[in-house]
């Protein structure tokens, strides 16, 4: 049985939680989450309506600002390339060797430590899609690290039993070595406008369900604009989607409610400023999401990307291009309103009273609330400049996904033991 059998909706949210947050993430499915940020109590409160989670992990890239993870990498935890790491400037990241069982072991143990042991059901991948990027002109490195995410997962099993595995993009990898072992994948960029007009997104439509009857891995669906018209195209290949408002920085409040089983798209509770419909070149194949691990709150951005892997031996060099993504404008929701206090009376209400424990709260959280958008601020134009190549990269590399990572403070803390 798949863990994601019944979730009908879901949100990716890598911020740090409040009360309130808390209290509706309850509303959905499933949620994704910057693990690091939540203690084994709030991850039982959340559960406790029957919503799963799943923990952000990245597989394939590390930061150089992770210095937690970076002091505690080997020379044959990175991949290199005629005796060179791979380094992606604009995020100062190194691509990793997922095929090195040094590494392979430091990530099971921040699966144990930070997913396992808070109680959460299973864990988010991100930057799998690095694989099929860079490794796909040399089909000896491109099995090599294949095979390394293969031994990866099975020892995830072995040591965790059915915990729920997600990987973000990498589809040529799914279909050929991950499938058997993993329960979803993710798409993001699945903006209608694009997908119904694009041949090669049609034809990975028809893949995925394929893999999905097969393997019973479902897939997960991101969209950054034409909200409900993404949201019947993925229904109607039966795909379980979400609508990107804000970067996953900002929750999106009351967005679902879980007797609304058949609601053909996410509606808003309160009313927020609807976002501007945007033209965009189509979503060259790319691979995703990312927050990067590290010590820090993760920055919102307005597009998407993603992170990486290594092996123990030295992969044979190759001399791929670097992967690109495509970009989408992120609409900005408004923040939900605080509780009204009652007018009637000069004593403070029920409602005055929770509206000041929620303000406390949020008094508590804002510097790091305020560092994470800094760090927003700070990415969201790098993830224009490299969507904004997506069309060529398709052009170029045919079936090869394109990389969007997402990057917040969050996810730099994400390896710090």
């Amino acid at each position: 049985m798949n863990p994601l059998d019944g979730v009908k909706n879901y949100q990716v949210y890598y911020g740090h939680p409040t009360a309130a947050i808390l209290k509706d993430m309850q509303n959905y499915d499933l949620v994704i989450i910057e693990p690091l940020h939540y203690t084994k109590a709030q991850v039982e409160q959340i559960k406790a309506r029957g919503t799963k989670v799943l923990g952000y992990i990245s597989v394939m890239e590390v930061a150089t600002w992770n210095t937690g993870l970076m002091s505690k990498l080997q020379s044959g935890d990175f991949f290199t390339r005629n005796g060179q790491r791979v380094h992606y400037s604009e995020w100062d990241s190194y691509l990793t060797n997922i095929a090195s069982p040094h590494f392979q072991g430091l990530l099971l143990t921040e699966i144990q430590n930070q997913v396992v042991a808070k109680g959460i059901d299973g864990v988010f991948m991100d930057t799998v899609g690095d694989i099929d990027n860079e490794h796909l002109n040399n089909p000896t490195v491109l099995k090599q690290q294949r095979d390394g995410l293969v031994n990866f997962l099975k020892q995830a099993r072995a040591r965790y039993g059915d915990i729920a595995m997600v990987q973000n993009w990498g589809f040529d990898t799914l279909e050929t070595s991950t499938a058997p072992y993993v329960d979803g994948i993710m798409w993001e960029s699945f903006n209608a406008d694009t997908i119904k007009s694009d041949a090669w997104s049609q034809n990975m439509i028809k893949k995925l369900q394929a893999v999905d009857a097969k393997h019973s891995v479902k897939t997960l669906t991101i969209s950054t604009r034409l909200s409900a018209d993404s949201h019947k195209l993925a229904k109607d290949s039966g795909f379980i989607h979400f609508h990107e408002a804000d970067a996953y920085v900002n929750w999106n409040a009351g967005l679902v409610t879980r007797t609304q089983d058949t609601a053909p798209a996410p509606v808003a509770v309160a009313p927020t400023t609807k976002p501007a419909e945007t033209t965009t070149t189509k979503p060259a194949e790319t691979t995703t999401t990312k927050p990067a691990e590290t010590t820090t709150t993760k920055p919102a951005e307005t597009t998407t990307t993603k992170p990486a892997t290594t092996t123990a031996t030295k992969p044979a060099a190759t001399t791929t291009t670097k992967p690109v993504t495509e970009t989408a404008t992120k609409p900005v929701t408004k923040p939900v309103s605080a509780p009204k206090a009652d007018a009637s009376t000069d004593k403070p209400t029920e409602s005055k009273q929770k509206e000041k424990a929620d303000w406390k709260q949020e008094k508590k959280d804002k510097k790091e609330k305020k560092k994470a958008k800094k760090h927003a601020k700070k990415y969201a134009k790098k993830h224009a400049g490299k969507h904004s190549s997506s069309n060529d990269h398709h052009a170029a590399k045919g079936n090869m996904c394109g990389k969007v990572k997402h990057k917040t403070a969050g996810f730099l803390n994400f390896f710090k033991f």
